[in-house]
C-alpha cells in the first residue's frame, strides 16, 4: 500500500547514489513519467533488501511489529479491536506504478502516487474482540488477510527542514486510499479454538468481505498510513531533497 512511496524514494535514492555502473540517471523535478518508469524498472530488483544508508527497511516482506485497527463507532455494524503483532506484509514487490504527481521543487506541495498490485497479504499473530455485522467475534492466533487486485492512491505533504546547510523534506501528513477487488480473511483459533464456530465465522467473514471492508476501510487506511509515514519520514531524512533529483 504505502510501499508505493517507499519504492519511489528508494529508486530515486539508488539512482543518485549510482552504486552500479548501469544504474539509470535520476529524474528531473516533477517528471512523473520518468519516475514511474524508473521505479517500475528497478523496484522488483531492489525491494527485498534493506538499505541502512537510507534508513530503509526491507520492503518485501515488510515486518510489521505492531498494528492496531480499531473500529468502534456505536452505529457501525462492525465494531472491533484487531491487533497484529510481528506480522509480515507480502506483495510490495509486485506493486506497479501508474501515475505520479508532485515531486517538484516545492517541498510543501501535495505529492500523489497511484499504483496497483495483484496480491497483498499480511500474515502473522493477531488478537481480535468485538462484533462483525452483529455477530460477536473473539480470538487469538495466526491470521492471513489477502487483498487481490488492489488499487492504491497515496497523497502526502510536508515542510522544508534545514540541517547542516541542506534542505530536507519532513513528511507530516499522509493519506492512504486502497480499493481491493476482493478480500480473503482467515483467522485461526477463533473462539478459544472452537473449530466449528471458527470455521463458520471465517466463512461468514469471506461471504460478507465487501460489506466488512466498506465499514472498516477508514480504520484500515489510517492504521497503515500511520505505520508507513514513520518509515517515509526516516527515508526522506537520509538525503537532502535536492540530491534525489537530476541537477538542472
Amino acid at each position: 500500500m504505502t510501499g508505493v512511496i517507499l519504492a519511489i524514494v528508494l529508486c530515486l535514492s539508488v539512482a543518485v547514489k549510482a552504486e552500479f555502473p548501469d544504474d539509470p540517471k535520476p529524474c528531473k523535478y516533477g517528471d512523473g513519467d520518468c519516475i514511474v518508469k524508473l521505479v517500475n524498472t528497478m523496484f522488483e530488483e531492489r525491494s527485498s533488501v534493506a538499505d541502512p544508508s537510507l534508513n530503509l527497511k526491507q520492503l518485501d516482506p515488510l515486518k510489521v511489529e505492531t498494528m492496531t485497527i480499531s473500529q468502534g463507532e456505536d452505529k457501525s455494524p462492525v465494531a472491533i479491536n484487531l491487533k497484529f503483532t510481528n506480522n509480515l506484509l507480502y506483495g510490495i514487490k509486485g506493486l506497479r506504478f501508474t501515475k505520479v504527481k508532485g515531486f517538484d521543487k516545492d517541498l510543501t506541495a501535495v505529492h500523489e502516487i497511484k499504483g496497483v498490485t495483484k496480491v497483498f497479504s499480511m500474515v502473522g499473530p493477531y488478537t481480535i474482540n468485538g462484533k462483525v455485522l452483529i455477530l460477536p467475534i473473539s480470538g487469538t492466533g495466526q491470521s492471513n488477510i489477502t487483498l487481490a487486485n488492489m488499487k492504491a492512491i497515496i497523497r502526502f505533504s510536508g515542510k522544508a527542514v534545514e540541517k547542516n546547510g541542506d534542505t530536507y523534506l519532513d513528511v507530516d501528513d499522509l493519506k492512504l486510499s486502497i480499493k481491493p477487488e476482493t478480500i480473503h480473511f482467515h483467522f485461526g483459533n477463533l473462539f478459544n479454538g472452537d473449530k466449528a464456530l471458527g470455521d463458520n465465522m471465517n466463512v461468514f467473514l469471506n461471504e460478507n468481505s465487501e460489506a466488512i471492508y466498506k465499514e472498516t476501510a477508514p480504520a484500515v487506511e489510517k492504521a497503515f498510513g500511520n505505520k508507513f509515514m514513520e518509515i517515509v519520514k526516516d527515508v526522506f531524512s537520509a538525503h537532502p531533497y535536492a540530491k534525489l533529483f537530476a541537477q538542472e
